[in-house]
């Protein structure tokens, strides 16, 4: 069965179902022993020798059985592409009663990061982690060249609180053919305020915050990475091109480096302050088929999975976090 995706009535927001993600594996059907992992699990379909284990390759890079960085269609899709919906089905959209779905259309990918299934980012050579970086980008450009895929996003789940089902480090990109409602949301926002001021507001957050120094984590002289103003979690950081720059698409091979440097950088300070946590990590871009506007500037997000949201925090959509405002903050602490 094909995944579909439903639209709330009253909000327009959007939710997935997906048969086919009940079937996923998971390591973490209880709380993760302390063993250590091993650099080789025969039974991981993620892990040299297995490739046959994994559906079909996309890219690899070093290629053969020597390969350092492999992108696979995902086993267990949330979307999938329309040939799966059946041979001559092209009318994806449903009408019932009041209600309005969309058949599950897209691509859904897995990124696997290294073929050590003990492996982690802050611990990898950082020309490793350019890799990674440019497999993000290349499947990032491919699949964004499809006109029916609207929004593609990456993200990595590290971690049992953070939604991962297989320890072997791995990220994944899912590209649906519409613009959710949050991000469209967030873009107009931007827009908004690119009408009002004449500037990108993530730009003037860079240049306030470079001049400050109050939040700022680490920088170097393509990326800057920092604690935001209003953070969402403990520790949240968000990492930034200088250059402005709307879409992912827009960066540019010789600065894959300098951004691998940034994230692998906070993600160990992140690993020293607290001890290994669980995160989420995602790549906010404009759609390609906006890249070059003046008025968004895409980033990558770290979201640290240390609490869980409350009553009043899921019925207001506000953050709420119990801290000393004028005490050290996080972002000095990752700083340091």
């Amino acid at each position: 069965m094909a995944s579909i995706i439903r639209q709330d009535l009253s909000t327009k927001d959007w939710t997935i179902f997906s048969v086919n993600r009940a079937a996923r594996p998971r390591d973490y059907k209880e709380i993760k022993s302390s063993k250590a992992m091993k650099r080789y699990e025969p039974g991981c379909p993620f892990c040299p020798g297995n490739e046959k284990e994994t559906p079909e390759e996309l890219l690899s890079i070093n290629g053969g059985k020597d390969w350092s960085v492999r992108v696979v269609k995902n086993k267990f899709p949330a979307v999938e592409p329309k040939e799966a919906f059946g041979e001559g089905h092209f009318d994806n959209r449903h009408v019932e009663g009041p209600y309005f779905s969309i058949d599950g259309v897209g691509e859904h990918e897995v990124i696997i990061e290294s073929p050590e299934h003990d492996d982690n980012l802050v611990k990898m050579d950082i020309s490793h982690v350019e890799k990674i970086m440019r497999a993000y980008r290349e499947r990032f450009i491919d699949i964004s060249n499809d006109p029916e895929n609207q929004l593609v996003i990456i993200f990595k789940n590290h971690g049992r609180r953070a939604g991962t089902s297989l320890d072997h480090p791995h990220s994944q990109l899912v590209a649906t053919p519409f613009v959710p409602g949050y991000i469209r949301n967030r873009m107009f926002e931007a827009q908004r305020y690119y009408d009002d001021f004449g500037r990108c507001v993530h730009c003037d957050i860079i240049d306030y915050e470079t001049k400050s120094k109050e939040r700022v984590i680490y920088e170097n002289d393509r990326f800057i990475a920092i604690a935001p103003y209003a953070s969402v979690v403990p520790y949240n950081i968000v990492i930034y091109p200088k250059k402005h720059q709307s879409c992912f698409t827009e960066i540019s091979p010789k600065d894959l480096l300098g951004l691998a440097e940034v994230l692998q950088t906070v993600l160990n300070k992140l690993y020293g302050l607290l001890n290994d946590p669980d995160y989420n990590y995602i790549i906010d871009s404009s759609p390609m088929d906006q890249s070059g506007n003046r008025y968004y500037h895409w980033h990558m997000e770290i979201l640290p999975r240390l609490s869980t949201r409350a009553g009043f925090e899921i019925g207001s959509e506000m953050k709420l976090k119990y801290v000393d405002i004028e005490g050290p903050m996080w972002g000095r602490c990752l700083a340091g």
